[in-house]
């Protein structure tokens, strides 16, 4: 069993990471080539780790899990 922790990352860290600005990030994900966010709290969204290296490594297709 993997213990190790998978944290949330916010959206400017996601944008550090990415490069990409949030108008690029949302036109993403609104056709389905970047993962959705995550509710973390009222008012506050985010991606786990796991799933934005996911992403930067293209390992996933993104549109099928928008389909859902």
């Amino acid at each position: 069993m993997n213990n190790e922790i998978d944290p949330f990352l916010g959206r400017s860290t996601i944008r550090e990471i990415t490069t990409l600005s949030f108008p690029t990030i949302n036109r993403m994900q609104r056709a389905g080539r970047f993962p959705k966010f995550e509710q973390i709290s009222s008012g506050r969204v985010g991606l786990r780790k796991s799933i934005l290296a996911e992403f930067l490594e293209g390992r996933r297709d993104w549109s099928a899990a928008t389909k859902a």
